[in-house]
């Protein structure tokens, strides 16, 4: 058996998030019409940081912010190897859009003249998967590989690139039972009219995954006509010859650190086990879209998963097998870089939930698992309002599950459960600030370096993931292939070029027609 240690890999997060304008107080103190949806974004993105004339923006901590498809505010991180770097990154983000739409919601109440009242309505930015017409989008996670583990042909060992995506998507249709963010169940599901005061019958209003519904496929190179568990578009932001991006597009947006640290720590020592030559061949099922659909209306993930040699387990079954062979592994090779820090994650939390699903009772992990937090947060509802049923009782649950997805500092749960002891954080409040600002230590810190000279100097510039141009004056790009790269002669030639850059030498570009990412706007 290899004992072979794979070397670092970067991943990133990429969540869109919904958009609402409304009251903040009484309808009556709104004057006018609230703005839609699409200018509801376009409100929020005119109050992005300065220095930017678009709505795509590379940010100096090498994060990407942009408007994306159907007006959803997206932010992805920049590519981090530590798991802590990565949730640390996208907590930054949030917190950089919810102050944008703070400062619109105030900017919009000045306006109607509101600002004296407490103002008249907020943005509220919701980290979900659904909305109330039936749309769904991701939160998309990013892991670079070798090209050969997704590439490589048939040989005589059997080993190939299709037995490795089975194993993949095998282990993506049951993860949910560890890192489902959970959604309640509607008019017409199992369990959507448990109307008894009991917190165990409480249980059977909630499903572990809203996202699991709208999976059509197992993989598509399509990104939104056919939703699938992997993209597998070969766009891999790196060195073509010698890596690729697995693109994984199935995942719950989570709100609480530890299941996003989760979700990243045991992909991430999947990848590294399978890299290594680890056999997880008997835990590929014969239909995990059948499996992940049925974990949305699922509690406690005790749904069919058989496997192509026939032996019928659960979701469950299969999630705790995959768990004692990474463990097993990470006993033989020791933590690796990306875990430094989250070791316990694995260790610790992942055993405890599945204790938790075994045992039917989330008690133990109900300020740390999106989906258990969320009904303790029921529980507690159902004893304040012991009489409710029917209609207002849905109508109840679909409400704490916005509010604890809602990024407004008023509104929204996540702050107060922190504040309370009752979420529980997996990086410290300074990691999060430093990720506003600094890039991880990553190809992300040339990018952010260049980007920040490029705002403090007043330069136009274009930026991707894998390049850096100066606009005025033009300059040829540079290529940054290798996303551990954090040393590049030519990048860091450039960055000084555009410190020393005079007024005199730059000149505005009208941006109409122009599509280079990154460019201020």
């Amino acid at each position: 058996m290899s004992t072979c240690v794979p070397g670092p890999r970067v991943t990133g997060l990429e969540t869109e998030f919904g958009v609402l304008c409304a009251p903040a107080g009484p309808q009556a103190a709104v004057t006018g019409d609230l703005p839609d949806v699409e200018r509801a974004a376009a409100l929020i993105f005119r109050h992005r940081p300065t220095g930017y004339r678009s709505t795509n923006l590379f940010l100096p901590n090498g994060g990407r912010l942009y408007l994306d498809i159907g007006a959803h505010p997206e932010w992805a991180t920049a590519e981090c190897v530590r798991v802590r770097d990565l949730v640390a990154q996208d907590q930054a983000g949030r917190a950089i859009l919810a102050e944008m739409a703070e400062r619109a919601a105030a900017s919009l109440n000045r306006q109607e003249g509101q600002e004296d009242r407490g103002g008249a309505v907020r943005f509220h930015l919701l980290a979900n998967n659904t909305d109330s017409a039936g749309h769904t989008y991701g939160c998309h996670e990013s892991y670079s590989v070798p090209r050969h583990l997704l590439d490589r042909p048939d040989t005589a060992s059997g080993g190939d690139s299709r037995r490795t995506m089975a194993v993949l998507t095998s282990f993506l249709a049951t993860r949910p039972v560890l890192v489902g963010s959970g959604r309640p169940l509607g008019a017409g599901t199992a369990g959507a009219g448990a109307d008894s005061s009991g917190a165990r019958d409480e249980e059977a209003a909630w499903g572990l995954s809203p996202r699991a519904p709208h999976l059509q496929a197992l993989t598509s190179a399509d990104t939104t006509r056919q939703r699938a568990l992997v993209n597998t578009r070969d766009e891999p932001h790196a060195d073509p010859t010698r890596l690729r991006r697995l693109h994984v597009t199935c995942a719950d947006t989570t709100m609480a650190e530890p299941t996003t640290g989760l979700r990243s720590a045991v992909t991430l020592l999947l990848l590294d086990a399978l890299e290594a030559g680890r056999d997880f061949s008997d835990l590929v099922l014969t239909d995990p879209l059948a499996t992940l659909s049925a974990l949305g209306e699922s509690p406690w993930g005790d749904v069919p998963a058989v496997t192509v040699d026939g032996r019928r387990l659960s979701a469950v079954d299969v999630q705790e097998a995959f768990l004692e062979r990474l463990t097993s592994y990470l006993d033989d090779v020791g933590a690796p870089e990306p875990l430094r820090g989250a070791e316990h994650l694995l260790t610790d939390l992942a055993p405890r939930v599945i204790a938790a699903l075994r045992d039917h009772d989330a008690g133990s992990i109900d300020t740390e698992i999106d989906w258990a937090i969320k009904r303790r947060l029921m529980h507690a509802q159902r004893e304040r309002h012991p009489g409710l049923t029917g209609e207002a009782l849905q109508v109840l649950r679909s409400r704490v599950d916005l509010a604890y997805h809602d990024l407004n500092a008023e509104t929204g749960l996540a702050p107060r459960l922190i504040a309370q002891g009752a979420m529980t954080r997996l990086c410290e409040p300074g990691e999060i600030e430093r990720a506003r600002h600094a890039p991880p230590a990553t190809r992300a810190a040339l990018r952010g370096a260049f980007v920040a000279a490029c705002l403090e100097a007043g330069a136009d510039f274009s930026v991707t993931w894998e390049s850096l141009r100066l606009d005025s004056p033009p300059t040829a790009p540079v290529d940054l292939p290798d996303p551990l790269e954090t040393v590049h002669e030519a990048a860091q030639r450039l960055t000084a070029r555009v410190r020393r850059l005079r007024p005199e030498e730059m000149h505005r570009i009208d941006l109409v027609g122009r599509g280079g990412l990154g460019a201020p706007g």
